[in-house]
Protein backbone atom coordinates (compact mmCIF):
# COMPACT_ATOMS: atom_id res chain seq x y z
CA UNK A 1 0.00 0.00 0.00
CA UNK A 2 2.77 2.67 0.78
CA UNK A 3 4.73 1.47 -2.26
CA UNK A 4 1.36 2.02 -4.52
CA UNK A 5 1.23 6.09 -2.52
CA UNK A 6 4.80 6.59 -3.04
CA UNK A 7 4.46 5.87 -6.94
CA UNK A 8 1.02 7.88 -6.98
CA UNK A 9 2.72 10.72 -5.06
CA UNK A 10 5.32 10.67 -8.08
CA UNK A 11 3.88 10.95 -10.95
CA UNK A 12 2.02 14.07 -9.34
CA UNK A 13 5.24 14.96 -8.32
CA UNK A 14 6.69 14.47 -12.12
CA UNK A 15 3.23 16.13 -13.86
CA UNK A 16 3.57 19.24 -11.49
CA UNK A 17 7.33 19.54 -12.69
CA UNK A 18 6.57 18.94 -15.98
CA UNK A 19 4.11 21.58 -15.82
CA UNK A 20 6.64 24.63 -14.43
CA UNK A 21 8.99 23.62 -17.15
CA UNK A 22 6.59 23.91 -19.78
CA UNK A 23 5.40 27.55 -18.33
CA UNK A 24 9.12 28.49 -18.24
CA UNK A 25 9.78 27.21 -21.51
CA UNK A 26 6.48 29.82 -22.33
CA UNK A 27 7.84 32.41 -20.73
CA UNK A 28 11.44 32.65 -22.48
CA UNK A 29 9.11 32.11 -25.90
CA UNK A 30 7.06 35.01 -25.16
CA UNK A 31 9.95 37.15 -23.49
CA UNK A 32 11.78 36.80 -26.67
CA UNK A 33 8.78 37.81 -29.48
CA UNK A 34 7.29 40.49 -26.47
CA UNK A 35 11.33 42.12 -26.29
CA UNK A 36 11.86 41.99 -30.36
CA UNK A 37 8.17 43.21 -30.74
CA UNK A 38 8.91 46.44 -28.35
CA UNK A 39 13.15 47.00 -29.79
CA UNK A 40 11.08 47.33 -33.60
CA UNK A 41 8.03 49.58 -32.23
CA UNK A 42 10.61 51.74 -29.93
CA UNK A 43 14.16 51.87 -32.13
CA UNK A 44 13.20 50.26 -35.43
CA UNK A 45 12.90 53.48 -38.02
CA UNK A 46 9.60 53.36 -40.09
CA UNK A 47 10.05 53.90 -43.54
CA UNK A 48 7.24 56.30 -45.71
CA UNK A 49 5.02 56.67 -42.35
CA UNK A 50 5.13 57.93 -39.00
CA UNK A 51 2.79 54.93 -37.40
CA UNK A 52 4.52 51.72 -36.54
CA UNK A 53 0.69 49.98 -37.96
CA UNK A 54 1.91 50.39 -41.32
CA UNK A 55 4.30 48.05 -41.47
CA UNK A 56 1.48 45.48 -40.99
CA UNK A 57 1.06 44.93 -44.88
CA UNK A 58 4.50 42.70 -44.23
CA UNK A 59 3.90 39.00 -43.96
CA UNK A 60 7.46 39.19 -41.92
CA UNK A 61 5.49 41.77 -39.69
CA UNK A 62 2.17 40.16 -39.03
CA UNK A 63 3.48 36.95 -38.34
CA UNK A 64 5.60 39.10 -36.04
CA UNK A 65 2.25 40.36 -34.25
CA UNK A 66 0.79 37.04 -34.94
CA UNK A 67 3.44 34.47 -32.73
CA UNK A 68 3.91 37.44 -30.19
CA UNK A 69 -0.05 37.11 -29.53
CA UNK A 70 0.33 33.33 -29.62
CA UNK A 71 2.96 32.68 -27.78
CA UNK A 72 1.19 34.95 -24.54
CA UNK A 73 -1.80 33.03 -25.13
CA UNK A 74 0.65 30.15 -24.75
CA UNK A 75 2.03 30.80 -21.55
CA UNK A 76 -1.43 32.21 -19.85
CA UNK A 77 -2.77 28.03 -20.99
CA UNK A 78 0.64 26.99 -19.49
CA UNK A 79 0.03 28.89 -16.20
CA UNK A 80 -3.49 27.62 -16.18
CA UNK A 81 -2.21 24.33 -16.59
CA UNK A 82 0.20 23.90 -14.15
CA UNK A 83 -2.00 25.55 -11.49
CA UNK A 84 -4.30 22.55 -12.28
CA UNK A 85 -1.66 20.21 -11.81
CA UNK A 86 -0.70 21.56 -8.27
CA UNK A 87 -4.28 21.90 -7.63
CA UNK A 88 -5.32 18.31 -8.72
CA UNK A 89 -3.96 14.75 -7.32
CA UNK A 90 -2.53 12.34 -9.35
CA UNK A 91 -5.89 9.97 -8.54
CA UNK A 92 -8.61 12.08 -9.85
CA UNK A 93 -6.71 13.05 -12.62
CA UNK A 94 -6.81 9.76 -14.14
CA UNK A 95 -10.61 9.77 -12.94
CA UNK A 96 -11.18 12.46 -14.81
CA UNK A 97 -9.43 12.14 -17.92
CA UNK A 98 -9.67 9.82 -21.10
CA UNK A 99 -6.46 7.46 -21.43
CA UNK A 100 -5.44 9.16 -24.74
CA UNK A 101 -5.86 12.66 -23.50
CA UNK A 102 -3.28 14.78 -21.41
CA UNK A 103 -4.02 15.07 -18.12
CA UNK A 104 -3.47 19.01 -18.97
CA UNK A 105 -5.98 19.69 -21.81
CA UNK A 106 -8.74 21.74 -20.39
CA UNK A 107 -12.31 23.10 -21.86
CA UNK A 108 -11.59 26.54 -21.03
CA UNK A 109 -12.14 29.33 -24.60
CA UNK A 110 -8.63 30.29 -24.09
CA UNK A 111 -7.08 27.05 -24.60
CA UNK A 112 -9.82 26.53 -27.45
CA UNK A 113 -8.56 30.00 -28.84
CA UNK A 114 -4.96 29.10 -28.44
CA UNK A 115 -5.29 25.46 -30.10
CA UNK A 116 -7.17 27.13 -33.22
CA UNK A 117 -4.99 29.97 -33.30
CA UNK A 118 -1.79 26.81 -33.66
CA UNK A 119 -3.29 25.13 -36.43
CA UNK A 120 -4.95 27.92 -38.71
CA UNK A 121 -2.36 30.56 -37.96
CA UNK A 122 0.77 30.44 -36.10
CA UNK A 123 1.72 27.30 -37.46
CA UNK A 124 1.16 27.19 -41.10
CA UNK A 125 2.15 31.43 -41.27
CA UNK A 126 4.97 30.82 -39.43
CA UNK A 127 6.81 28.28 -41.21
CA UNK A 128 5.33 29.80 -44.79
CA UNK A 129 7.47 33.17 -43.39
CA UNK A 130 10.92 31.35 -42.31
CA UNK A 131 10.46 28.91 -45.49
CA UNK A 132 9.54 31.83 -48.01
CA UNK A 133 11.98 34.32 -46.84
CA UNK A 134 15.14 31.36 -46.34
CA UNK A 135 14.24 29.62 -49.53
CA UNK A 136 14.31 33.43 -52.20
CA UNK A 137 16.98 34.43 -49.84
CA UNK A 138 19.53 31.57 -50.61
CA UNK A 139 18.50 32.28 -54.49
CA UNK A 140 18.97 35.92 -54.35
CA UNK A 141 18.90 38.01 -51.12
CA UNK A 142 17.95 41.32 -53.09
CA UNK A 143 14.54 39.33 -54.02
CA UNK A 144 12.98 39.58 -50.79
CA UNK A 145 15.31 41.76 -48.52
CA UNK A 146 17.04 45.47 -50.81
CA UNK A 147 20.59 45.94 -49.30
CA UNK A 148 19.56 48.83 -47.46
CA UNK A 149 17.53 47.27 -45.52
CA UNK A 150 19.17 44.16 -44.65
CA UNK A 151 21.88 47.04 -43.39
CA UNK A 152 19.41 48.42 -41.20
CA UNK A 153 17.81 45.55 -39.46
CA UNK A 154 20.09 44.20 -36.91
CA UNK A 155 20.93 40.54 -37.72
CA UNK A 156 19.52 38.93 -34.32
CA UNK A 157 15.89 40.85 -35.40
CA UNK A 158 15.92 39.30 -38.72
CA UNK A 159 16.77 35.73 -37.16
CA UNK A 160 13.85 36.15 -34.70
CA UNK A 161 11.49 37.03 -37.27
CA UNK A 162 12.88 34.42 -39.86
CA UNK A 163 14.28 31.37 -38.36
CA UNK A 164 13.09 31.45 -34.45
CA UNK A 165 9.37 30.70 -35.52
CA UNK A 166 10.43 27.31 -36.53
CA UNK A 167 12.25 26.22 -33.12
CA UNK A 168 9.61 27.59 -31.23
CA UNK A 169 6.53 26.61 -32.97
CA UNK A 170 8.77 22.67 -32.80
CA UNK A 171 9.26 22.84 -29.35
CA UNK A 172 5.41 23.76 -29.27
CA UNK A 173 4.60 21.27 -30.91
CA UNK A 174 6.58 18.81 -28.88
CA UNK A 175 5.68 20.29 -25.24
CA UNK A 176 1.77 20.78 -25.90
CA UNK A 177 -0.90 18.41 -27.77
CA UNK A 178 -2.96 20.92 -29.47
CA UNK A 179 -6.98 19.88 -30.34
CA UNK A 180 -7.39 20.52 -33.85
CA UNK A 181 -9.92 21.30 -36.30
CA UNK A 182 -11.62 19.03 -38.96
CA UNK A 183 -9.14 19.37 -41.84
CA UNK A 184 -11.98 21.06 -43.59
CA UNK A 185 -12.39 23.62 -41.67
CA UNK A 186 -9.13 24.33 -40.98
CA UNK A 187 -7.77 24.16 -44.45
CA UNK A 188 -10.56 27.07 -45.15
CA UNK A 189 -9.38 29.27 -42.55
CA UNK A 190 -6.08 28.56 -43.60
CA UNK A 191 -7.64 29.99 -47.20
CA UNK A 192 -9.41 32.79 -46.25
CA UNK A 193 -6.71 33.87 -44.31
CA UNK A 194 -4.65 33.95 -47.87
CA UNK A 195 -7.28 35.56 -49.34
CA UNK A 196 -7.31 38.44 -46.87
CA UNK A 197 -3.48 38.69 -47.45
CA UNK A 198 -3.55 38.48 -50.95
CA UNK A 199 -5.95 41.53 -51.15
CA UNK A 200 -3.62 43.45 -48.65
CA UNK A 201 -0.65 42.84 -51.21
CA UNK A 202 -3.30 43.59 -54.33
CA UNK A 203 -4.26 47.25 -52.66
CA UNK A 204 -0.65 48.23 -52.10
CA UNK A 205 -0.10 47.70 -55.71
CA UNK A 206 -3.46 49.30 -56.64
CA UNK A 207 -3.30 52.26 -53.96
CA UNK A 208 0.33 53.02 -53.70
CA UNK A 209 2.14 51.70 -57.21
CA UNK A 210 4.53 49.12 -56.04
CA UNK A 211 4.53 45.55 -55.26
CA UNK A 212 5.48 44.58 -51.60
CA UNK A 213 8.08 42.35 -52.62
CA UNK A 214 10.70 42.89 -55.21
CA UNK A 215 11.01 39.24 -56.63
CA UNK A 216 7.29 40.28 -57.95
CA UNK A 217 8.88 43.56 -60.55
CA UNK A 218 10.68 40.56 -62.24
CA UNK A 219 7.54 39.34 -63.71
CA UNK A 220 4.64 39.17 -65.80
CA UNK A 221 1.26 39.44 -64.17
CA UNK A 222 0.26 36.03 -65.56
CA UNK A 223 3.73 34.41 -63.36
CA UNK A 224 2.78 36.86 -60.60
CA UNK A 225 -0.22 34.94 -60.48
CA UNK A 226 1.06 31.58 -60.52
CA UNK A 227 3.59 32.34 -57.64
CA UNK A 228 0.64 33.68 -55.57
CA UNK A 229 -1.49 30.24 -56.32
CA UNK A 230 1.48 28.49 -55.46
CA UNK A 231 2.38 30.28 -52.06
CA UNK A 232 -1.82 29.14 -51.17
CA UNK A 233 -1.06 25.59 -51.69
CA UNK A 234 2.18 26.22 -49.64
CA UNK A 235 -0.17 27.37 -46.74
CA UNK A 236 -2.50 24.86 -46.96
CA UNK A 237 0.32 21.79 -47.27
CA UNK A 238 2.49 23.44 -44.27
CA UNK A 239 -1.00 23.22 -42.20
CA UNK A 240 -2.19 19.58 -43.31
CA UNK A 241 1.79 18.63 -42.56
CA UNK A 242 1.17 20.44 -39.43
CA UNK A 243 -1.78 18.33 -38.66
CA UNK A 244 -0.45 14.75 -39.88
CA UNK A 245 2.86 15.66 -37.59
CA UNK A 246 0.70 16.20 -34.57
CA UNK A 247 -1.24 12.80 -35.27
CA UNK A 248 2.43 10.93 -35.52
CA UNK A 249 3.34 12.75 -32.47
CA UNK A 250 0.31 12.45 -29.90
CA UNK A 251 -1.83 9.66 -31.78
CA UNK A 252 -5.09 10.11 -31.85
CA UNK A 253 -5.59 12.91 -29.32
CA UNK A 254 -5.32 16.63 -32.01
CA UNK A 255 -8.86 15.04 -33.14
CA UNK A 256 -10.92 13.52 -30.49
CA UNK A 257 -13.46 14.79 -29.07
CA UNK A 258 -13.38 16.29 -25.61
CA UNK A 259 -15.26 14.93 -23.13
CA UNK A 260 -17.71 17.62 -21.78
CA UNK A 261 -18.15 18.39 -18.18
CA UNK A 262 -15.63 15.39 -16.90
CA UNK A 263 -12.10 16.95 -18.13
CA UNK A 264 -13.08 20.63 -17.21
CA UNK A 265 -10.84 21.49 -13.99
CA UNK A 266 -12.44 21.85 -10.80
Amino acid sequence: MKLKEARVLKRSSDSTAMGAFRVVIYALIFGVWGGSLAYDVLYMPRIGSEWWISKLVMLTMINFVLQTVYSAVCFCCSLMDWWVEVKTDDKNKRKHSAKHIPSYWRQTHLHRVCDFMYFTSALPVGLATSLLFWGLYAVDPRLVMPEWVEQMVPRWLNHVTHTAPIGFLLIDTLLTCHHAPSKTTGSLVVLLLFAIYLAIIGGVRLIDGYWLYPVFELYTPTVIAGLLAAAGVLFVLLYLIGDLFNSMLWGAAPHSEIPTGKTKAN
